[in-house]
């Protein structure tokens, strides 16, 4: 009896198996998420993706512990994968997908269906330490299952023409204060922030792309969609250029956390979508490729300065980004290059961040005579002039710039051209230059000398130097300056709305000084020449650049197309950062000014800097 008793009891088990085994199958067969969640869930109800995203930058369920959210997984990563709902809400403000936080991302396959049977809703800032971030929403801590795979991923939202259209003036302004901490309008259409957070997550695709930038060091690269059509400024060269009012939320950072970026030239077109999810980190949103990229490549011809007729006076600025002498030959090989192959020997050439003799090591070594040495030298090798070199050393740590590298401008100039440089005085690193009158004429108490270095303005940061020249019977002054950086600054992307610009007021009152300098120059000489150039730090239509025109100098960057006005990019946006400015009477003699772009198009980690010189031509006959 106890022995067909265990018979049909093994019986009834072998049954249940089958049934609940077919169950599956047929699970796995039915066409809608709910018939899945009615066997597989307790509580019998779908919390939708959409429901957890919201419509806005944080999650209405954030903190919440959720049940049951089911999807396709489109991208997998060592920390996660993302999760894409199947069932839309059809509206544009809410995204459908979601990152799932799992360390063992690789349990799950491109192509699964997974249903997460409890997480937890969490805002994630992506980097350490960056305060100034916005959130992923992710789900974190989840209990998830593979319910079957091979599915075909969910049609991928096309990024412009043909699909959801990219906003390309306004990046957000709406929010005054943290965003998604207020209730200020959430507006996909306008703010390209909210547009892009409306996506967050999501399988997108970006067709006829092209490329505005090169690769740069972090294996990125910035396209716009549709050849570019509805996007900005275009600068001849095809990168994407800033205007005032203008930042250009329609670029799209490639990142390469799926694909390895190749090099990757400005210019390139790419003849298949890209596809890939959007994601945020560093202070941008981001398009991650899933897909290996299909492109033809661009072309870059080599940049070189067309000087005007006639024999003109040529100053040139130029940031060789942290040059040293302990720095392998090739770098100085390829500044020579620029500068007799590309610049064509300027008469005069103002470099900024040039380091001391032992580089970012933090010695007591603060003279950079082997630097400026082997810069003249390699010039010399390539079939330039000899240069002369004017520089005053810094103290130890206290010109800001890269940490034991003690940067500091430095003058080169031509005295075969007729440029007579009298040296007065020895200053030191913090010693006053005045002006001083000689025979009716202006001049300094020391040449060269540094404006107001002890100024609280300048401390821990890069002073400005001026030399005074002689030049076919004139008083020229050249003043050389690398204002502070931005890099404390908010970014475009940032919680803080408008972004903060902490280091803007350094820089307006840096600017101030040289302004009043300047100033004092042309009240005792109103006929002298004055040439103010150098790292600006700052856009043409800021208050740094206002400041430190005042009445008495003019903007050469004016004298460009508005489309050709940038010598740096950052972040897919070309800018501005190295200005020329003239005193009023010089402004007048103004030939020509030229933004010779041997760097910006370049891959970045193959480039010697990561700005362009800007050469002005001067006819002082």
């Amino acid at each position: 009896m106890k022995k067909s008793m265990s018979i049909y009891r093994v019986i009834i088990l072998l049954v249940i198996i089958s049934f609940l085994f077919n169950s599956c199958r047929l699970i796995s067969k039915l066409p809608t998420d709910e018939a899945e969640i009615a066997v597989l869930c307790k509580n019998k109800k779908i919390t939708r993706i959409h429901e957890i995203q919201g419509v806005g930058h944080r999650s209405p369920l954030e903190n919440s512990t959720i049940q049951c959210v089911t999807g396709i997984v489109t991208a997998v990563s060592g920390t996660g994968f993302y999760l894409q709902d199947l069932i839309e809400d059809g509206d544009d403000c809410s995204s459908e997908a979601i990152f799932v936080a799992h360390s063992s991302g690789s349990m799950v396959k491109k192509g699964d269906r997974v249903l997460v049977y409890q997480a937890m809703v969490k805002e994630h800032k992506p980097t350490l330490g960056q305060l100034n971030s916005l959130s992923i929403t992710q789900l974190v801590n989840p209990k998830f299952e593979v319910l079957s795979s091979g599915h075909p991923l969910p049609k991928a939202v096309i990024l412009g023409k043909g699909g959801r259209v990219i906003p390309n003036l306004i990046i957000e302004n709406d929010v005054k204060g943290y965003v998604g901490r207020d209730n200020a309008l959430f507006d996909p259409e306008e703010d390209g922030m909210d547009f892009f957070e409306s996506l967050e997550g999501m399988l997108v695709e970006v067709h006829n792309a092209v490329a505005v930038t090169s690769t740069n060091r972090y294996n990125e690269l910035t396209v716009v969609a549709d050849e570019g059509v509805d996007a900005g400024l275009f600068a001849d060269t095809g990168v994407l250029v800033i205007r005032e009012n203008d930042y250009n939320p329609e670029r799209i950072l490639l990142d390469d956390t799926f694909i390895q970026i190749p090099k990757i030239y400005v210019g390139a077109k790419f003849t298949e979508p890209i596809r890939g999810v959007i994601s945020y980190d560093y202070g941008n949103y981001r398009l991650l490729p899933t897909e290996k990229l299909v492109y033809e490549n661009g072309k870059i011809d080599q940049a070189k300065a067309e000087p005007p007729g006639g024999k003109p006076l040529s100053i040139a600025t130029y940031n060789v980004e942290n040059l040293a002498a302990t720095d392998e030959s090739a770098r100085f090989e390829a500044l020579a290059e620029h500068v007799v192959d590309s610049l064509l020997s300027p008469d005069i050439l103002v470099l900024q961040e040039v380091l001391d003799d032992d580089g970012a090591t933090d010695s007591k070594t603060v003279s950079a005579q082997l630097t400026i040495e082997k810069i003249i030298k390699a010039i010399m090798l390539n079939g330039g002039p000899e240069y002369h070199a004017i520089s005053i050393d810094p103290e130890r740590n206290s010109e800001g710039g890269i940490s034991g590298g003690n940067g500091r401008i430095v003058i080169l100039y031509r005295p075969d051209t007729g440029l007579k440089f009298n040296g007065l005085g020895e200053a030191g690193a913090r010693t006053e230059t005045e002006l001083i009158v000689e025979d009716g004429r202006v001049a300094l108490s020391h040449n060269p000398g540094r404006i107001w270095p002890n100024n609280s303005c300048f401390r821990n940061s890069r002073k400005a130097l001026i030399a005074h020249f002689e030049y076919k019977g004139e008083n020229l002054f050249v003043i050389g300056v690398h204002f502070s950086s931005k890099g404390e600054d908010g970014p475009l992307y940032g919680e803080i709305q408008p972004p903060p610009l902490p280091s803007e007021s350094r820089r307006i009152a840096q600017a101030k000084a040289v302004n009043a300098f300047v100033k004092q120059i042309l009240e005792t000489d109103a006929s002298a020449n004055v040439v103010v150039l150098g790292d600006i730090n700052d856009f043409y239509w800021t208050e740094t650049v206002h400041s430190l025109m005042g009445e008495e100098l003019k903007n050469t960057t004016l004298s460009l197309p508005e489309r050709n006005r940038y010598s740096y990019i950052y972040q897919g946006n070309g800018q501005m950062m190295d200005q020329i400015f003239l005193s009023a009477s010089l402004h007048q003699k103004m030939l020509s000014l030229q933004v010779i772009h041997l760097n910006t198009a370049e891959i970045e980690i193959e480039a010697f800097s990561d700005h362009d010189p800007v050469i002005v031509y001067l006819g002082l006959e």
